[in-house]
């Protein structure tokens, strides 16, 4: 499908929308100072102009290119004028409204989205230059700039909790050569209830200790990843099945605050305390969760073995 060109602002309509923001939050006299500045400089507004057009002429998704030239070289882990930040209030309509049901029935909708992206896009196609690099693919850190992966054969997520971090299944291929799907919600729900019941994972298991690294500078991280990288093993092959994920999940470990201020403010980027269990390089949902004292049987053969062993 031919992708759509970004357009190019009109210079005029935005002067426009600028005026009508500034008359409404400057003063009278700051107002009429702007106003004077921008007669004075429209020539060098609309020499800018001229080579902004210029530089976007042919040039499908051009703000693409600038924003992802622009994260990539940013040597923070991420910032946080790249995240959206969303709470998911408690319905009484939903029948299996709990921590769980909606961490699964929001993975099982990230999983219909991915690999059935026309859902959303109803008679009118839409761009999807960034929407092909938000699932399945990964920001690698770099030693002067990252690179974003893709991974189209994934089929899984990554769940990170007190227990560890697992693959979970989402998506299937019915026929050999036909497209993948979604894995139904109960399969889905089963695999992260199983999960949750598992108990808190040892020293060497434990996934805050990945995650926190992917939190470091960039520079640092990439040390790191090139050293877990050069001595293989587990540990390396975690990795490869940390960054292959479609997305990441995190079941945090402690109930969400009381109101949706304290909770935007709880899960915000950077800061310490629950994010230990947040891998920043993946697309990431995250729940508050309380492990429930209940125990839930499952066969013997089924065991679910955490990714991470071996970081020190």
């Amino acid at each position: 499908m031919a992708l759509h060109d970004y357009p190019i602002p009109d210079l005029d309509i935005t002067l426009q929308e600028a005026g009508r923001v500034l008359q409404l939050t400057l003063s009278p006299d700051l107002y009429m100072q702007y106003k004077n500045a921008l007669s004075q400089q429209r020539e060098i507004l609309q020499e800018a102009q001229r080579k902004l057009s210029e530089a976007g002429s042919g040039r499908e998704n051009w703000v693409t290119e600038q924003f992802k030239s622009r994260l990539l070289s940013c040597g923070d882990a991420l910032p946080t004028s790249t995240a959206i930040p969303t709470v998911l209030p408690q319905s009484k309509a939903w029948k299996n409204d709990t921590q769980l049901g909606r961490a699964a029935a929001l993975v099982w909708a990230m999983a219909k989205l991915y690999s059935e992206p026309w859902l959303v896009e109803g008679d009118v196609p839409m761009e999807r230059t960034q929407q092909s690099e938000v699932f399945a693919a990964s920001r690698l850190p770099g030693k002067k700039q990252d690179e974003i992966k893709l991974y189209p054969d994934s089929v899984h997520a990554i769940l990170t909790s007190r227990a560890g971090a697992f693959p979970i299944q989402i998506l299937h291929r019915p026929s050999a050569e036909g497209p993948f799907t979604a894995l139904s919600l109960g399969d889905i729900y089963d695999q992260i209830e199983h999960i949750s019941n598992l108990p808190a994972a040892g020293t060497e298991q434990d996934a805050s200790a990945i995650c926190a690294l992917s939190s470091q500078p960039r520079r640092d991280w990439h040390s790191v990843r090139e050293k877990i990288l050069k001595k293989g093993g587990p540990t390396a092959a975690s990795l490869d099945l940390m960054e292959s994920a479609i997305l990441a999940v995190s079941l945090e470990d402690g109930p969400a605050p009381p109101d949706v201020a304290s909770t935007l403010n709880a899960i915000r980027l950077g800061d310490r305390g629950w994010n230990c269990l947040r891998f920043y390089d993946k697309v990431g949902k995250r729940f508050p969760f309380k492990k429930p004292n209940r125990k839930i049987q499952r066969d013997s053969e089924e065991k679910s073995e955490p990714l991470w062993c071996g970081l020190k």
